[in-house]
C-alpha cells in the first residue's frame, strides 16, 4: 500500500549580500490552517468595526440635538461675554461722567452757600447802619437749606446706587431753590441798603472802630466768671492793654456818665444817638466830662485796672436800645462795609447770570 505524501512549499529568503539563506517549509495543511485563522480574524475585526460604527452612528443621531444646542449655547456664551465687557466699559464711563457732574454741582452749591452767608452778613450790616435790632424774621433773609428731596435724606447723594437722573434732578432743584432765595433776599436787602446809606446821621452814629488796639481776651456772651467760677453772661468784650493806654471814641457822641459803678470801677458812657450807647469800664483816668461832645477818634480816657478786674484791660460794651450786643460786629468801619458789599453785589450778580 502506498504511503500518502503531502505536498509542501518552500519559502527561501536569500540576503542581498548572498550570505547563508533561510528556508521555511509550509505544508498544505499548515497553509490551510493559516488561511482559516486569517479569515476568522478578518471576519471578527470586520464585525467589531461594523458594530462600533453602528453604535457610534446611533449615539450620534441620539445626541445630535444636544450637540447642536451645545454649539448654540457656546456661541451665546461668547456673545454674552463680549456684551458684558462692553457694558463694563460703558458703566465705567458713566460712573466717571457721573462723578464729574456730581463734583461740578457740589461746587456750584458751595458757591451758592457762600452767597447765602454774604447775604446774611449784608443783613447784619444793614441792622448796624439802621440803628435798631430787627426781629429774626424781618432782619434775616429767608431760611435756606434743608433736605434736597422730601423722601430722601441728606446722605443719599453719597451712595453709589443712586440713579444718575435722580442726583442731577436733586442738585438742579437745590441749586435753583438756593439761587432764587439768594437773589430775592439780595434785592430786598439792596433796597434797604440804598435807603439807609443816604442817612448820614445813622452812619455817623454807628460805632465802627475798636477803642484800643489788641486782641480780645474775653468775648461777648456766656463765659466762666473769673471770680465766681460759674457760667455768667458777659455783656461786652475785654481787651488787655497796659495801664495808661489811650481810649478812642468809636464814633461821634455825647458823654452822659463819668464815675464809678459796681463791678465796672471807673466808667464812661457815651450816647451816640440812633439808640446806640457805648460803655468803657475799669478805666484809670478820664479825659472828658459829662456833656462833652466827642468826635470819632477823640481820646476819652486811659485803660486801667479799677473795679472787679484781674488785670489792666478795657471792658467795652455796645448797647442798642439799651440791650448789650456783640461789639466785634462794629469793629469794621462803614466805608469798609460799603466796599465789601459792593464787591459782594457784583459776585451775587455774576452768580445770577450763570
Amino acid at each position: 500500500m502506498k504511503k500518502k505524501r503531502y505536498k509542501s512549499y518552500h519559502l527561501i529568503i536569500i540576503p542581498h549580500d548572498k550570505t547563508q539563506s533561510k528556508s521555511f517549509i509550509f505544508t498544505v495543511k499548515t497553509l490551510k490552517l493559516l488561511t482559516l485563522v486569517t479569515i476568522i480574524l478578518i471576519v471578527t475585526f470586520s464585525t467589531l468595526i461594523t458594530l462600533h460604527t453602528r453604535n457610534f452612528c446611533r449615539i450620534r443621531i441620539a445626541l445630535l440635538p444636544t450637540l447642536d444646542k451645545n454649539t448654540i449655547l457656546r456661541k451665546e456664551n461668547r456673545e454674552i461675554k463680549e456684551e458684558n465687557k462692553s457694558l463694563e466699559l460703558m458703566i465705567d464711563s458713566l460712573a466717571t461722567q457721573l462723578l464729574s457732574e456730581r463734583a461740578v454741582h457740589r461746587e456750584r452749591l458751595k458757591s451758592l452757600n457762600v452767597q447765602v452767608k454774604r447775604v446774611k452778613r449784608f443783613a447784619e450790616n444793614l441792622r448796624i447802619m439802621a440803628g435798631f435790632k430787627l426781629e429774626p424774621k424781618e432782619a434775616q433773609p429767608p431760611g435756606l437749606g434743608g433736605p434736597i428731596s422730601k423722601d430722601k435724606d441728606a446722605t443719599f447723594l453719597l451712595t453709589a446706587d443712586v440713579e444718575k437722573e435722580e442726583i442731577l434732578l436733586a442738585f438742579s432743584a437745590a441749586e435753583r431753590s438756593l439761587f432764587k432765595k439768594v437773589y430775592s433776599s439780595k434785592r430786598k436787602l439792596q433796597f434797604l441798603w440804598d435807603y439807609f446809606e443816604n442817612k448820614n446821621s445813622l452812619i455817623e452814629g454807628t460805632p465802627e472802630i475798636k477803642p484800643v488796639p489788641g486782641k480780645i481776651l474775653s468775648g461777648f456772651g456766656y463765659r466762666i466768671g473769673p471770680f465766681t467760677g460759674r457760667t455768667e453772661f458777659h455783656g461786652g468784650v475785654d481787651i488787655p492793654a497796659p495801664t495808661g493806654t489811650k481810649i478812642k471814641a468809636p464814633t461821634d457822641g455825647v458823654v452822659i456818665f463819668i464815675g464809678r459803678r459796681e463791678g465796672y470801677g471807673k466808667v464812661i458812657e457815651i450816647d451816640h444817638g440812633n439808640n446806640y450807647k457805648t460803655v468803657y469800664g475799669h478805666l484809670h483816668t478820664f479825659d472828658v466830662e459829662v456833656g462833652d461832645r466827642v468826635r470819632k477818634g477823640d481820646f476819652i480816657g486811659e485803660v486801667g485796672n479799677t473795679g472787679r478786674s484781674t488785670g489792666s484791660h478795657l471792658h467795652y460794651e455796645v448797647r442798642l436800645n439799651n440791650v448789650a450786643v456783640d461789639p466785634v460786629t462794629y469793629f469794621k468801619s462803614v466805608e469798609e462795609r460799603r466796599e465789601e458789599f459792593e464787591s459782594e453785589e457784583e459776585s451775587v450778580s455774576e452768580t445770577g447770570g450763570e
